[in-house]
C-alpha cells in the first residue's frame, strides 16, 4: 500500500452508515479504516501545505476537513454500496472564506459551529456553517484563535483573550447566553 504521512490532527472514531471506523486526516486527505484490521474503507483527497491541526468532523453521513495556510475547507458525503464505502465531495471553500486553523469545529443538527481564520488574533469569528452546502449562515467576530466544545445544545467558546462564552447552537442567529 501507499505510505501515508501524518499531520498534527487527532484521529476520530465514528460510526458511519452502521460501520465503526477510525478517520485519519493525513497529508493526502481523509482516510477511514476498520479499527480491528486497519483495512481501508474510504479515502477523500485534500490538499496539504504547512500543517493540518484540526480533527475530521463527522456530522451524520458527512465529514468536514480544513486547514489554514491558504488551503481552505471541504466536506464529503459517505455512501455505502455492494462495492463498499465511497466519499463524494459536497463542497470546497477557499481559505479566504473558511479555514479551521487550530480549533476543531463542532457539529449539531447539520450545522458546523467553529472559529475560522488564521492569524486573526482577537478578531477571528465564531461562525455557523451549513454542513451540506458550506454556506456561512452567520458569523460573529471577536474571538480570535480559541477553542469550541459542545455542551448540551450550546457551543462553549474560549476566546484568545480568555473570555469563556456560551452560545446557543442555532442556525437562526448568533445567540450569546453567558460570558465570563
Amino acid at each position: 500500500g501507499q505510505e501515508e504521512k501524518l499531520t498534527q490532527s487527532t484521529p476520530v472514531a465514528a460510526t458511519l452508515l452502521g460501520r465503526r471506523q477510525i478517520i485519519f486526516f493525513m497529508q493526502s486527505g481523509l482516510i477511514s479504516v476498520v479499527p480491528q484490521t486497519g483495512a481501508m474503507l474510504w479515502r477523500y483527497p485534500f490538499k496539504f501545505s504547512t500543517a493540518t491541526a484540526i480533527s475530521p468532523v463527522v456530522c451524520g453521513d458527512m465529514v468536514y476537513c480544513s486547514a489554514a495556510y491558504g488551503i481552505g475547507a471541504s466536506a464529503c458525503r459517505i455512501s455505502k454500496s455492494a462495492n463498499g464505502f465511497a466519499a463524494t465531495r459536497l463542497w470546497n471553500q477557499p481559505a479566504s472564506i473558511m479555514a479551521s486553523h487550530w480549533s476543531t469545529p463542532v457539529c449539531a443538527n447539520g450545522y458546523l459551529y467553529g472559529i475560522f481564520g488564521q492569524k486573526k488574533f482577537g478578531t477571528a469569528p465564531l461562525a455557523c456553517v451549513e454542513m451540506a452546502t458550506g454556506r456561512v449562515v452567520w458569523s460573529h467576530g471577536g474571538f480570535g484563535p480559541g477553542g469550541c466544545t459542545w455542551v448540551n445544545g450550546h457551543v462553549l467558546v474560549l476566546s484568545d483573550a480568555g473570555d469563556l462564552v456560551l452560545v446557543k447552537a442555532t442556525p437562526t442567529a448568533y445567540a450569546e447566553v453567558a460570558r465570563s
